[in-house]
């Protein structure tokens, strides 16, 4: 019999410390690199769904919103970021 308790485990992928570090310097790379680990989750925050007349859903993303969070994610890692 399978153990279902590892069947319900999510995989929780993390952007390795080198990486942010390497991006709190400066790396445009790395930097790219962790904008590019939070893109889903940030594209989910900006979901909206508009309905037309006929009653079909439109699932729209909100650019704004999108790349106002990009932002803040990036000084929180240019300037906020401590290990400390």
């Amino acid at each position: 019999m399978k153990d279902k308790s590892k069947a319900k485990q999510a995989i929780v992928r993390r952007v390795d410390i080198d990486t942010i570090l390497r991006a709190k310097s400066g790396d445009q790379t790395a930097l790219e690199k962790v904008l590019e680990h939070y893109k889903g989750y940030m594209l989910e925050l900006c979901q909206f769904e508009l309905y037309d007349a006929s009653g079909r859903v439109y699932t729209c993303y909100d650019e704004e919103l999108y790349h106002e969070l990009q932002l803040k994610l990036m000084i929180v890692v240019l300037e906020n970021f401590n290990l400390e």
